[in-house]
């Protein structure tokens, strides 16, 4: 804004133009702002008085710090245009303007604003109401809001550019994308609004991650046992970008999975094996940093115990879906959907509501038993169950999966049935006719006979010898 458009401005005090004769005046200034997001959007000039004479306002670090904390006091998140317009003897007239929010009601320091005329007032509880539910019925997602503590230079342009040459091999962007400034680059993504990142530019690209962003962490932990209750043997948080916590997992895994290596017939290259398929893994992140709720404080959540692995993201399924749906082909439907789509572009995505389907795909390739989706606290966590437990009470574990399994089968078994297998643990190698002796009530020669072949196909008994000299035993379970 130049000296000339401020003073065409400021001839009448209007309703979209508040004047503010010094920063001691900050705070309603930014309740002004608020009530301005909520209606036609306008400008407020701190360095101006009442009659429209300039009288500047020296600025100092001091100055523009305390312009930004009241500003970031604005909720949602709003772009405000911040201009320091020089006058004469070092001093500045201050120009803050806004738009017509995008996310109407907004708030200033917890309170509600509007204009009523050339006033801001409070605004009534019952109209902030009103306006709190046509919002919700909008929908606006958290990462299509402008992040105000954030600028271009804080974001990786490395990164972005990396990110790009995917999106270039996938086809999805045009190879000419790299010759693109930065700028073009993001707005190209959609990922930026009048200059300003939107949260899904610092969810995806960001240097480094501000307390505000407690959300964008991952914590890990490698669990001495098969329970959050045992102790840890590793526990880690890494704040970051999504490239960082995506890699950071991939790492932590590395280090406390187990690796089969071999070479392959014709091959002198190695291939590592880890206990659960990598990309299976990297697609269940991708899909936690897709779909989790950003608007909860939870971090992202990885648990390695003896005889799993689990990735944990805040932000149940749709109302659209249920658990059985991600075990079959379904519609997507992001929560955030400009983070979905920028991360489809790039290439990481590779089918709209294909990434459950590829992690079931690649845990069969893989040898191991089909992922566990399940719900609970307010979250969606996928389970890796290893085929081999790992860790010094393998052995157990081992035992105990056994037992469990025949535990199970047991249940399906008839009463008789039971009795059998216990008169085959209290005594040595019975023959058929033994065995029918012992029974409390003795069934014909043909139904026992197809009793004790039921268990031996169920792999509980045993037998060896032949015609008459037949004996039967219980299998005791053993760990190969």
């Amino acid at each position: 804004m130049t000296l000339d458009e401020l003073k065409r401005m400021i001839k009448d005090e209007t309703r979209i133009v508040e004047l503010k004769s010094t920063t001691g005046e900050v705070r309603k200034a930014c309740g002004t702002l608020c009530a301005f997001l909520n209606d036609r959007g306008g400008v407020v000039l701190i360095g101006v008085k009442n009659d429209g004479r300039l009288s500047g306002q020296m600025v100092t670090d001091n100055t523009r710090q305390e312009i930004a904390n009241e500003i970031r006091k604005i909720e949602p998140p709003a772009s405000v245009e911040v201009s320091y317009i020089p006058l004469e003897a070092k001093k500045f007239v201050i120009a803050m303007e806004v738009p017509h929010g995008d996310h109407i009601p907004y708030i200033y320091d917890g309170r509600p604003y509007h204009r009523v005329e050339c006033e801001t007032v409070r605004m009534p509880q019952h109209l902030y109401e009103q306006l709190l539910v046509k919002r919700g019925q909008l929908n606006h997602a958290w990462d299509e809001y402008i992040n105000n503590d954030y600028s271009i230079e804080d974001l990786d342009h490395d990164e972005i550019r990396n990110t790009i040459k995917k999106g270039i091999v996938a086809k999805r962007m045009p190879e000419d994308a790299l010759q693109e400034d930065i700028n073009s680059i993001l707005s190209r993504l959609e990922l930026l609004q009048n200059g300003k990142p939107k949260n899904a530019a610092v969810v995806l690209y960001a240097k480094k991650m501000d307390a505000q962003f407690s959300q964008c962490m991952i914590k890990m932990a490698r669990f001495k046992g098969v329970s959050k209750l045992d102790d840890f043997i590793d526990n880690q948080q890494v704040y970051g970008n999504a490239s960082r916590i995506i890699d950071e997992a991939t790492n932590f895994m590395r280090k406390h999975l187990n690796i089969s290596s071999t070479f392959p017939e014709d091959s002198f290259v190695r291939s590592d094996k880890f206990t659960v398929p990598v990309l299976a893994v990297r697609e269940a992140m991708i899909n936690a940093v897709c779909h989790r709720n950003y608007q909860n404080n939870s971090a992202i959540s990885l648990g390695i115990f003896d005889d799993k692995m689990e990735i944990w993201n805040s932000g149940t399924l749709p109302k659209e879906l249920k658990i059985e749906d991600l075990k079959h082909k379904h519609e997507s439907h992001p929560r955030n959907k400009l983070i979905a789509r920028t991360l489809y572009q790039l290439g990481f995505i590779e089918k709209w509501g294909n990434g459950t389907l590829k992690i079931i795909e690649e845990s069969r390739k893989h040898g191991i038993p089909d992922p566990v989706f399940e719900e609970y606290s307010s979250g969606l966590s996928v389970q890796f169950i290893f085929a081999e437990p790992i860790g010094p009470r393998a052995e157990i574990i081992k035992q105990k999966q056994l037992l469990d399994g025949r535990a199970g089968k047991l249940k399906n078994l008839s009463k008789r049935q039971v009795e059998i297998i216990n008169i085959l643990e209290n005594s040595e190698d019975l023959k058929a006719a033994e065995i029918m002796i012992k029974l409390s009530d003795s069934p014909s020669e043909r139904t026992l006979r197809d009793d004790l072949t039921i268990l031996k196909k169920q792999g509980i008994i045993g037998s060896r010898g032949h015609a008459w000299r037949t004996v039967w035993f219980v299998l005791k379970p053993e760990i190969k």
